[in-house]
Parts: C-alpha cells; sequence; structure tokens
C-alpha cells in the first residue's frame, strides 16, 4: 500500500440516530416505511414520518371542503403508522408539509436534522413523473444527508 493514500477508517462507524421517511400512502411508501422501521429497530433510531399535502395551482382550487377533507384522512393515516411503529417499541412521529413534495422533504431532512431518508422509488407518479421527473429522483440529488431508496417489490 501506498504512503501517499489516504486510508479507510473502519474504526468509525456511521450513526444513523434519526431517519426521515415519505411516505406518499403508495405501495412504495409502505415498503420503505417497512424498511426504515427494521432500521429504526436495529440502529435504534427515531423515525420521521412525512407527508407532503400538494398545493393545488389556483386554476383548479378544491372546494375547501375536499382539502379539509383529504387532510383528515392524512392526519389520521399518519397517525395510525406512527400508532404501530410506536407500539412496537419504535421511537416515531410524523410531521405535515404543504407544498411541493421534494422541496419540502429536502427542506425538513435539513430541518430535523436527519441523518438518512428512506424514500420509495414508485409513489404516485403517472404523466407527473414522465413530465416533472420524480419525487424521489430530485431527494436523491438535492437531500442534505444520505438517502435510502427503496424499490416496489411486486
Amino acid at each position: 500500500m501506498s504512503p501517499d493514500k489516504p486510508q479507510l477508517d473502519t474504526t468509525r462507524r456511521a450513526e444513523f440516530t434519526r431517519l426521515l421517511v415519505s411516505t406518499d400512502f403508495s405501495a412504495g411508501s409502505e415498503q420503505a416505511w417497512s424498511v426504515a422501521r427494521r432500521l429504526g429497530a436495529q440502529l435504534g433510531a427515531e423515525l420521521i414520518l412525512i407527508h407532503v399535502l400538494v398545493e393545488t395551482p389556483i386554476a383548479i382550487q378544491q372546494p375547501r371542503d375536499v382539502f379539509d377533507a383529504a387532510r383528515a384522512w392524512i392526519v389520521n393515516a399518519l397517525g395510525e403508522w406512527t400508532a404501530t411503529a410506536k407500539a412496537a417499541g419504535l421511537s416515531t412521529r410524523w410531521v405535515l408539509k404543504t407544498g411541493v413534495p421534494h422541496a419540502e422533504i429536502v427542506g425538513a431532512a435539513a430541518e430535523e436534522h436527519a441523518d438518512l431518508i428512506v424514500i420509495g422509488t414508485h409513489g404516485r407518479g403517472g404523466i407527473d413523473r414522465a413530465l416533472l421527473g420524480s419525487v424521489t429522483d430530485r431527494v436523491v440529488r438535492l437531500a442534505p444527508c444520505p438517502v435510502v431508496t427503496v424499490r416496489v417489490v411486486e
């Protein structure tokens, strides 16, 4: 070995104590949540479940009651997912943001001092993915910490 080459320090262990887990309640998100719970249990890490409520353009604003009903469903689902994890002994909480999903996820990772983001690779995309690119792709490129992507297994 050359003395000029830097050596990998194998005595230091990466510390992942706070995992931010993105969900849009798709199958991919459910699988990412499953992986995150396993990681959280093994690492003794806190899990922060995040959902981003997408703003609708002014031209197609939904009636307020539709928006409120969707928000109530999301809050209930986030509560159920975190309650299940807490019952399994995991430190878990949830965050609900409104805005552009990739930007809010990246911003929350910084705000929450996340050590790792866990995100599914196939969410609710369709034509939006084809036109705008995927949320996961943007999170991977812009995140302030490492990102674990979880592929949908069918």
